[in-house]
């Protein structure tokens, strides 16, 4: 319970927006950014100078969440920009031509933040026919990370050590509730499995795939890091500081 109460009840950061340095030049990209923990994200970025680019299905909410982070504040000297990237986790076929888009504006990639998600929604599925919690926490995510990896070490290799990274939001319940031996993946193709237990398994996927990626990489330059948030649903977990591994 140790780690549980830890998260609960964080210590005062050390860096914070107040002491964030000039992001110009630097470019990022959240997903999930219309509220919550990706919001804020995108609000703080976006104020010190950096290139954001808010990735998500819906264009409105994307363009109302931009305008009211640009209403909200003045940013530094020079001006950051933020920018709508349209992007569907749960469904494979949109993740490719979001890349493409990406990689024709930018040439770099400083931080990556898997930050969006469903939590116990309507019984649905993806497109591709995978469960809409799995395809939207996990299979999105892992492929849109995977087609980023080669823009994510240019980046890496022309910047200072560990200031390119990839960081997942994951959630309390992996250390309230996980089981001891992780996953149990016979869960993740039954039909009437509860949609609880699918948001678990989902978020100790995120736990994986971010440990599976640092061993992938082997990068000095290239870290990687869990933040526990909020995700789309009333049911938002409580949310403590980034942890980088």
């Amino acid at each position: 319970m140790g780690a549980t109460w830890s998260q609960i009840f964080p210590p005062p950061p050390t860096l914070t927006e107040v002491n964030l340095p000039s992001q110009n030049g630097k470019v990022f990209i959240v997903t999930g950014g219309y509220s919550g923990v990706g919001f804020e994200i995108c609000r703080i970025l976006y104020r010190v100078g950096g290139t954001v680019y808010l990735a998500g299905r819906s264009e409105k909410k994307a363009l109302d969440a931009i305008a009211k982070i640009k209403s909200l504040c003045t940013p530094t000297s020079p001006k950051g920009n933020i920018i709508f990237l349209p992007l569907s986790l749960d469904d494979l076929t949109t993740i490719k031509p979001a890349v493409k888009r990406f990689t024709t504006a930018e040439t770099r990639l400083d931080v990556l933040f898997n930050n969006a998600g469903v939590s116990n929604p309507p019984r649905a599925t993806s497109p591709q026919g995978h469960d809409l919690q799995l395809a939207t926490n996990c299979l999105g995510p892992h492929l849109f990370t995977q087609l980023l990896l080669p823009v994510l070490r240019r980046t890496a290799d022309a910047t200072s050590v560990a200031s390119v990274r990839v960081i997942w939001t994951a959630s309390i319940v992996v250390d309230a509730f996980a089981l001891e031996a992780g996953i149990e993946l016979a869960e993740l193709f039954q039909k009437d499995a509860e949609k609880s237990r699918n948001y678990l398994n989902t978020k100790v996927g995120n736990w994986f795939l971010a440990d599976a990626l640092a061993s992938q990489l082997h990068y000095a330059s290239l870290d990687l890091g869990i933040l526990s948030g909020d995700s789309e649903s009333s049911e938002r977990p409580l949310l403590t500081a980034a942890s980088p591994k």
